[in-house]
């Protein structure tokens, strides 16, 4: 046994063969499934279309906000404001990268039932949507009410990461837990019987 097993042990961790094929499943239906959902985006909504969507939803929302202005299009978004510097609406910016992980993750993650795995795949991609328009618009009022170039920055990089991490990990750890708990229940209560 080696180091890692040595230092595995008292976690009672092992990983067989059984493990690995359904490690390689899941890897390989997660892949499927983000390379299928690439193809789909981008040919029924282009990244420059989700772009410009993404970019005229904040501009309605900062303008209920009291920041008025409008969008241009072009390799990327452009939301210019009438009082205040314009807003970059990039690629990176769409959250598509996320949605797909989390969506493909949730999909993939075989042995748990195709109507929870629906069910999961639709809330998370919601609550991914949802938390970056928050993220978006956090960041964009940022810039709007702040002068300090390196607060802005590493705001908005935090954001970005934070969004990253938290909504991908987050949501399948919530999806996963609620679609378990029911099957954990039913094991707990032959036991006691």
């Amino acid at each position: 046994m080696g180091k890692l097993g040595s230092f595995l042990k008292p976690f009672n961790f092992s990983f067989g063969k059984g493990d690995a094929v359904k490690t390689g499943r899941f890897l390989l239906f997660f892949i499927l499934v983000y390379l299928l959902g690439s193809v789909f985006f981008e040919a029924f909504f282009p990244i420059r279309a989700e772009q410009q969507f993404l970019a005229n939803n904040v501009l309605a929302l900062l303008a209920g906000a009291g920041f008025p202005g409008s969008v241009e299009a072009g390799e990327t978004a452009i939301i210019s404001l009438e009082a205040g510097p314009s807003i970059e609406i990039s690629e990176l910016c769409t959250g598509r990268i996320e949605l797909l992980i989390i969506v493909g993750a949730i999909l993939a993650s075989i042995g748990i039932s195709w109507r929870k795995r629906l069910i999961g795949a639709a809330a998370a991609a919601a609550a991914t949507t949802a938390f970056n328009y928050i993220r978006i618009f956090s960041t964009s009022l940022l810039i709007l009410n702040s002068t300090d170039l390196s607060l802005i920055e590493l705001t908005h990089n935090i954001l970005f990461r934070a969004f990253l991490f938290l909504v991908i990990v987050v949501a399948y750890v919530v999806w996963f837990y609620w679609a378990v708990s029911s099957e954990v229940q039913k094991v707990q209560k032959k036991k006691f019987k």
